[in-house]
């Protein structure tokens, strides 16, 4: 009986031994970008974060195929208020036999860190589109056609803390207001 029992702990005891020890490491967040007081990073669920002296603010959540390049971080000052302005850019790809979409998107947000809300969030797209047309109903000759389409604004921060939206037929100007804790249109 003995026997059995020294047995049974030995193999146990290998078992044990033999098994691969988890480390209790932390696992760190991917830096993707950083400045004086900021960082932009991925967290273990490949959400995007901002930041700012042990506050984080969510930028974007995960997204299938997310891999976002050039991130920026830019401090700047209005009045006495410091904002943080986060860029980024990544690429959608969409494949058909006849039709392919290379997107580029340019995403741009102003955070307020005192009150980790976002000021303003935009979102231009630029498409690159290939496709096939047929030229008959028999599909027997065909030609490629090459678009490009454009979405949304293009977003420029200025030197005053203001930025402008713009896009073929317009620009907008915005600047912070104090009193409301908001950017709004500035009027002619």
């Amino acid at each position: 009986m003995k026997k059995i029992i020294l047995l049974f702990a030995l193999a146990s005891l290998n078992f044990v031994h033999g098994q691969k020890k988890k480390s209790n490491a932390p696992v760190s967040n991917m830096v993707l970008a950083k400045s004086a007081s900021a960082t932009v990073a991925y967290n273990k669920k490949k959400d995007l974060f901002l930041v700012i002296q042990k506050d984080s603010m969510l930028l974007t959540k995960n997204k299938i195929d997310f891999n976002p390049t050039n991130v920026k971080i830019t401090e700047f000052k209005v009045k006495t208020n410091t904002f943080y302005n986060v860029s980024w850019n990544a690429i959608e790809k969409k494949e058909t036999p006849e039709r392919k979409e290379i997107a580029s998107i340019i995403e741009n947000q102003i955070w307020n860190p005192v009150g980790k809300s976002l000021l303003i969030g935009n979102t231009q797209k630029i498409v690159d589109i290939t496709e096939i047309q047929f030229l008959d109903r028999l599909k027997t000759a065909s030609q490629t056609v090459i678009k490009k389409r454009t979405e949304g604004y293009a977003f420029t921060l200025l030197n005053t803390g203001e930025f402008t939206l713009s896009n073929k037929t317009s620009v907008q100007k915005y600047a912070f207001n104090e009193k409301t804790l908001k950017y709004e249109l500035v009027k002619k």
